[in-house]
Parts: C-alpha cells; sequence; structure tokens
C-alpha cells in the first residue's frame, strides 16, 4: 500500500509541494509543524526512509492535538532535493515512512515543502515557500480559513517560527535540539526584543505546554 497515493491529493513542481488529505474538512485553527526535529529526529540533510525516526511522544502529542481539534500542518524546508542529495521520489519515501510509523487518524492534513535553496531566489516559483517566509503558512491559512488567533507553531529553529509570528499566530513554541545548540541563543535574543513571544520547552508534552 502507498500511504501517500491512498490517502493524500497531491501538487508538486520543482519548487513545491503539496500533500492534502482527501476528503477531509478543515476545523477552524491548525497546528504547524516543522518535520526534522519536531516530527521526525533531525539527521541532518535525511536521504533514506531507513534513518526515518519519529522523534520522542510525538504520537501521544499529536493525539491531543486533534483531540483538542486542531487540524495538523506541517512545514518543511527540503533543499536537499535542490542540492541533489535526494529526487522528489526519495522524499516521498521518506514522507510515507513516516505515516506508516502514525496512525491513520493521527496523519497530518497538510504536509508543505519548499525545495528551494537558501538565498536563490532568481527565477524561481513560491520562493516565498522557504521558511523564514511566509508562503506555506499563507497557503494552509487563506486556502482553509483557519484563524490564525487560534492556531500555533512549533519548531526548533528561528527560521521556523518567525513566518508563524509574522502571520500572528497565537502561540510559538521553541523545542530544544541538541543538533542546533546555536538556536537557542538565536531564540533567547530574539524573545529579549520581543517580549518573550517565543516559548522553550525540552519535550512535547501538551500538558506541560499548555499548563498555562
Amino acid at each position: 500500500m502507498n500511504l501517500l497515493d491512498d490517502f493524500y491529493c497531491e501538487y508538486y513542481s520543482d519548487s513545491i509541494s503539496i500533500l492534502s488529505l482527501a476528503n477531509y474538512h478543515p476545523k477552524k485553527k491548525c497546528f504547524f509543524l516543522d518535520r526534522d526535529g519536531v516530527l521526525i529526529k533531525d539527521v541532518h540533510h535525511i536521504d533514506s526512509p531507513k534513518k526515518v525516526q519519529l522523534c520522542n511522544n510525538i504520537k501521544n502529542f499529536l493525539e491531543c492535538l486533534k483531540h483538542n481539534e486542531f487540524d495538523l500542518v506541517v512545514v518543511t524546508n527540503q533543499s536537499s532535493l535542490s542540492r541533489g542529495i535526494i529526487s522528489y521520489d526519495d522524499y516521498r519515501d521518506i514522507t510515507a515512512q513516516m505515516l506508516s510509523f502514525l496512525p491513520v487518524e493521527l496523519y497530518p492534513e497538510l504536509i508543505l515543502a519548499s525545495f528551494h535553496l537558501p538565498n536563490n531566489d532568481s527565477n524561481l516559483d513560491n520562493f516565498d515557500w522557504r521558511k523564514p517566509d511566509t508562503g506555506m503558512f499563507n497557503y494552509a491559512i487563506k486556502k482553509y480559513k483557519y484563524d490564525v488567533k487560534k492556531s500555533m507553531m512549533i519548531g526548533d529553529k528561528l527560521t521556523d517560527l518567525l513566518p508563524a509570528n509574522n502571520c500572528k499566530l497565537s502561540e510559538l513554541f521553541y523545542i530544544s535540539s541538541a543538533l542546533h545548540i546555536e538556536e537557542k541563543k538565536k531564540i533567547e535574543l530574539w524573545n529579549f526584543n520581543n517580549k518573550d513571544k517565543i516559548k522553550i520547552i525540552k519535550n512535547l508534552v501538551y500538558s506541560e505546554i499548555f499548563k498555562n
């Protein structure tokens, strides 16, 4: 069984990929999630489905999000395609492997990807999809009419959270990553100038994140 073909409608180009869960009815709010470092363990330019591992506690976390009536929207930069590290078929296989570790009821409603290289916006479509630009966020918000005042974002880099802030999402969460130690300092500096808008967390535990 091919999980993408069986469960998702697909659009892709040299620039972007859109996977939308077939026959789903959008809720009023969504939770944006980065992929590497949030959903699956970040191994730096993952190039094989064999390397896919879910992050700790992600199933329970997604279950809580669904229980609290959030749609799940994955927003991921995948410049490994532009770099020639993987092909689009490889990207699909990696995505399918990630889904294979989840029960169907926890599948994300949308999986959005940008394939752009950093700082290379010449003659390319949809360059604003690459985080920290807002293209992926705006696509989901406008197409499915999500209420930004009730929607949230979690990422393991400042560039994940800047577009969420620019789109005025209600809550921003940074999860610490051993692979990107320098990111915490960036987050703390940004928070210093922005009234601590980004909440720093260590673990994906829904009750801990929303205890306040």
